[in-house]
């Protein structure tokens, strides 16, 4: 069962994110080597998965939620949280600034081992974007992120189940599609979730790119050498360690 406590630091007011806490997610468990999330970026800031698997933690799953991120959140922002949620609820920090928005409507679980494991199953879905799907998806339209500053934001994820049970889930991409506008561009990856063979509902995952150029093999073969290196160079700490 993924363990969520060390990765979210509570506060009076809700949670927050050290830059470890934020790193060693981004890379022990959603297998997201982007360098945004590296300790002492300049760009630095807390991956949009951890995000969402928090608030799935703090509040359970609904069987329609969707999750919407405004803002980047750097390390310790504080995350205000509400106590108890409605259908549409505005996620701040302590200035008041809009970080994002949590939908949700249905009915709703909050048993600890089906959250952990769709949590999971997500998070490890997600982590695979790049270079798995995102790739291809450029090379289809022709376009690739700014080699020398790669950068592609989460702008939104959504969940509709049929089911809020089962003990043995896997998320798998249903359609991946690209929709661009001269330098930027957005990314749709769809999926669809099973509970060993039977779907119990399916979801979406929005990704802006910005800095898009024409595509070149050579160029991306250096990105995904580069993203491969970084990889295999992580070495994560036993205390994070699942």
């Amino acid at each position: 069962m993924l363990e969520l406590s060390q990765y979210i630091t509570l506060t009076e007011l809700g949670m927050q994110f050290s830059q470890t806490q934020a790193n060693h997610f981004a890379k022990g468990v959603a297998g997201d080597f982007n360098p945004i999330h590296d300790i002492g970026g300049k760009r630095f800031c807390v991956p949009g998965d951890l995000l969402f698997a928090a608030l799935l933690n703090r509040y359970g799953v609904y069987k329609n939620l969707h999750v919407d991120l405004m803002a980047l959140v750097n390390a310790d922002v504080q995350v205000q949280l509400p106590a108890t949620l409605g259908a549409e609820n505005h996620i701040l920090d302590a200035n008041a600034r809009h970080l994002l928005s949590l939908n949700v409507s249905g009915e709703s679980t909050q048993e600890p081992a089906f959250v952990s494991n769709l949590v999971e199953q997500y998070v490890r879905f997600s982590g695979k974007t790049f270079p798995d799907i995102l790739v291809e998806l450029m090379r289809e339209n022709n376009v690739m992120i700014n080699p020398a500053r790669p950068l592609v934001i989460y702008k939104d994820m959504s969940l509709q189940l049929d089911s809020l049970t089962g003990d043995d889930l896997s998320l798998t991409l249903d359609k991946a599609t690209m929709e661009v506008d001269g330098k930027k561009g957005k990314a749709c990856l769809r999926f669809v979730i099973k509970d060993q063979e039977v779907v119990i509902g399916r979801g979406e995952k929005n990704m802006l790119l910005s800095g898009l150029r024409e595509f070149d093999d050579a160029a991306m073969n250096d990105i995904v050498s580069q993203y491969s290196q970084w990889k295999l160079a992580y070495e994560r700490p036993a205390e994070y360690a699942n």
